[in-house]
């Protein structure tokens, strides 16, 4: 008898409250697309409160860094760098590898956007000593390191960091950067 009183009670108690967690994964997930499609048509400010919700009970299949990321996106598309600053930040915690660089390039970006041009150089240069193989990020960073070191007037780094972002010149990209390389340090 007092087996039967267990399941019972697991039946009748538990089981709800499993559907109940059900629900609101499925409500996350509505919400959440609903939200990129909101963002998807440029309506950042409406998706916002919607990514924001999400995130306080995100779905079994999104991440918290992608939630993050999204928020910071639309601050970023809003002219808010510095929200979307915070909020890059708070994507590069419990985020995979791969997806760090682009992260943290938006973070230096955004440093860069705000004026603080040392903490810009510094976020930026993470790139080439953390993700070295990740490509044009590497030489992205170096570039904008370049300009927010050329606009504090460090013009000896800007030229260095502008000649790494130029690499071996074969892009129009990598020429550009040896010319901006070239007239930093003819301007001493």
């Amino acid at each position: 008898m007092r087996k039967n009183q267990v399941i019972a009670f697991l039946i009748f108690f538990l089981l709800p409250c499993a559907a109940h967690a059900d629900d609101g994964t499925r409500l996350a997930s509505q919400a959440y697309q609903k939200a990129n499609k909101l963002f998807a048509a440029a309506h950042y400010k409406e998706a916002l409160p919607l990514y924001k919700q999400v995130l306080a009970s995100p779905p079994d299949d999104v991440s918290v860094s992608d939630i993050y990321t999204r928020i910071a996106d639309s601050f970023f598309r809003l002219g808010d760098y510095r929200s979307a600053l915070d909020a890059y930040r708070g994507a590069l915690r419990g985020q995979r590898r791969s997806a760090r660089p682009a992260t943290q390039y938006w973070v230096g970006f955004c440093c860069f956007l705000i004026g603080r041009d040392e903490e810009a150089v510094s976020e930026l240069l993470k790139i080439p000593e953390l993700y070295p193989d990740s490509g044009r990020w590497v030489s992205t960073a170096y570039y904008w390191a370049g300009r927010a070191s050329e606009r504090m007037g460090r013009r000896d780094r800007a030229a260095e960091y502008y000649r790494k972002a130029g690499g071996d010149g074969r892009s129009a990209q990598g020429r550009f950067a040896l010319k901006k390389a070239e007239a930093v340090k003819g301007g001493q």
